[in-house]
């Protein structure tokens, strides 16, 4: 690293991704606050590009390179294609740091590194719990996946993780070494967030709302929250609202109908801005599986709303302090999830305690908190050396 210490230290977030999501929204925050400290430079999909065109950095896109694939990892000629394109815009940004976002792109960084032996030191990021994942689609890695799996924990200067219970995982049941492994929790922009709940919603509030806002997918335990919402329905005259799209989107509709809640579950479809749903919440649930943290959780608790989430690895529990600043439900208990809300939404003084505090919690989860974690874990495992 002899470039290093002249000027600002050039510093490439490889990005693998075609849709926004908290990783998507995570690099917006990186590439913003870190700029005082490094030349920041971003390798994407063509899909999300335009999502950080404001951001006044060099942008560059897989797509360019022929690489459409970014989550064929188990394909070796996918993961060449990826290093190649990696390889070949860090040399024209003549970068010290590699930062892989998420499992895949830090397993393309550290094949980018050692196939075509690039100057620049790659810190990799792994960002849900993969125990849980794979519990999830109920079955266990194949080789193939075990073997990129242990090529990212071994190969990388360090691993950023989100929260506690992703580094446990990693070193309990993928034998990480736990001082690779550094915890940064990731951070929102509070105010940024408060100020985007101030815009206009596209539909009518009328009455109680029951807010979820993720991805339409397997992960996010949608037949739980349906059921604990009849049960919320069968007493109290109540909305759920689900601010984001994805493949189960005709599921839900499905379940809405059988369930007879047709007239009372409303799908906003995908929102560059969901602030204003959350904010317009009673009540704001989050159902999961797993989570890698619950950036969403610490989004609804900036803006005051009551939250409660499945105690679900990882995450959660570490954000929620339970009957404090929120409520954490066992996994897929959808009565305790429905009596909670109840009890909540019968209780004005209890929403206005938990809102209290969840307030004071969130600050506990700033961008500037998330952006210095990854300051010093960039100066410690790749600047000082």
């Amino acid at each position: 690293m002899k470039r290093i210490c002249a000027n600002k230290p050039k510093f490439l977030i490889v990005l693998p991704a075609s849709a926004i999501g908290g990783a998507e929204t995570r690099a917006v925050n990186l590439l913003r606050g870190m700029q005082s400290s490094f030349d920041m430079a971003l390798l994407t999909q063509s899909a999300i590009a335009g999502f950080y065109s404001q951001l006044g950095i060099n942008i560059y896109s897989f797509d360019d390179y022929d690489c459409i694939d970014p989550y064929a990892l188990t394909s070796l000629n996918n993961i060449f294609k990826y290093a190649k394109a990696i390889a070949r815009v860090a040399k024209l940004e003549r970068a010290d740091i590699l930062l892989g976002m998420m499992h895949n792109g830090t397993l393309f960084v550290n094949a980018a590194k050692q196939l075509f032996r690039l100057q620049a030191q790659p810190i990799g990021t792994i960002l849900g719990n993969i125990s849980a994942y794979f519990e999830g689609i109920h079955r266990a890695p194949t080789l193939p996946e075990k073997l990129a799996i242990a090529y990212c924990l071994t190969s990388a200067k360090c691993i950023i993780v989100p929260s506690l219970g992703v580094k446990t995982d990693l070193v309990k049941n993928y034998r990480a070494n736990a001082a690779r492994i550094e915890v940064v929790y990731n951070g929102i922009d509070i105010e940024r967030v408060r100020q985007a709940a101030n815009d206009a919603l596209s539909i009518k509030k009328n009455g109680c709302w029951i807010v979820s806002a993720c991805r339409l997918d397997e992960q996010k335990d949608f037949s739980t929250l349906l059921q604990a919402f009849r049960v919320i329905r069968n007493r109290l005259k109540a909305k759920l609202v689900l601010v984001g799209d994805g493949e189960l989107k005709d599921d839900i509709l499905r379940i809405s109908s059988d369930l007879g809640l047709e007239d009372d579950v409303i799908l906003t479809g995908f929102k560059d801005n969901p602030f204003p749903y959350i904010a317009g919440a009673d009540i704001f649930v989050l159902s999961s599986f797993y989570e890698g943290f619950g950036n969403v959780l610490v989004e609804a608790m900036a803006l005051g709303i009551p939250v409660v989430a499945s105690d679900c690895p990882s995450g959660p529990g570490e954000i929620i302090q339970n009957g404090i600043n929120g409520f954490l439900i066992p996994v897929g208990d959808y009565g305790e999830m429905a009596r909670t809300i109840i009890a909540l939404l019968e209780s004005a003084d209890l929403r206005k305690q938990i809102s209290k505090n969840a307030l004071i919690r969130s600050e506990a989860f700033t961008v500037n908190k998330m952006i210095n974690g990854f300051l010093e874990c960039a100066h410690r495992h790749v600047v000082s050396q």
